[in-house]
């Protein structure tokens, strides 16, 4: 639950309770009120949001004019997308050509890590994470020429742009 959603649930609280014991709201300012709200609220809302989701770093090999990411496989599995779509993105992003071996990826030209990862954390924006509830647990579905991102948390269905 967002820190919101426990402030009015706990204003309402807090209504029926003085109406309870004959006070009134109108002797209360909206300070005083949030800051009793926050003393109510149970200490975990607070703490930071640990994420269950965290795309593992590339690990990037530069050999002459090629570029290997050695643990494709890997990070491919971890955003559940075939690894052949996550490098035909990163191919098309990059404008260079590629190829998928056993578990890595070969892309022709210097590639520096940082792009790498940084064209990933956009896959993962784009295609993976749910707009609607900020969930991982996504399918990328293809339609006729329409691709959608259907969440399977909270069932919504999003468009996304295809590449």
């Amino acid at each position: 639950m967002k820190k919101g959603s426990y402030l009015s649930i706990l204003i309402v609280i807090l209504k029926d309770n003085m109406s309870s014991k004959g006070e009134s709201l109108s002797y209360y300012d909206y300070e005083k009120l949030l800051e009793r709200a926050y003393a109510n609220l149970p200490k975990k809302a607070f703490l930071e949001r640990k994420e269950r989701f965290r795309v593992p770093p590339p690990e990037v090999l530069i050999s002459g004019k090629r570029t290997f990411i050695t643990n494709f496989k890997h990070i491919a599995d971890m955003l559940n997308r075939e690894p052949r779509l996550l490098l035909r993105y990163l191919l098309k992003e990059l404008a260079a050509p590629g190829e998928l071996t056993e578990d890595s990826a070969v892309i022709q030209g210097e590639i520096a890590p940082r792009t790498i990862a940084s064209l990933l954390n956009r896959f993962v924006k784009s295609y993976v994470i749910c707009p609607v509830c900020r969930s991982p647990d996504t399918l990328l579905i293809k339609e006729r020429k329409i691709m959608y991102l259907k969440c399977m948390a909270c069932g919504a269905t999003s468009p996304v742009r295809p590449f």
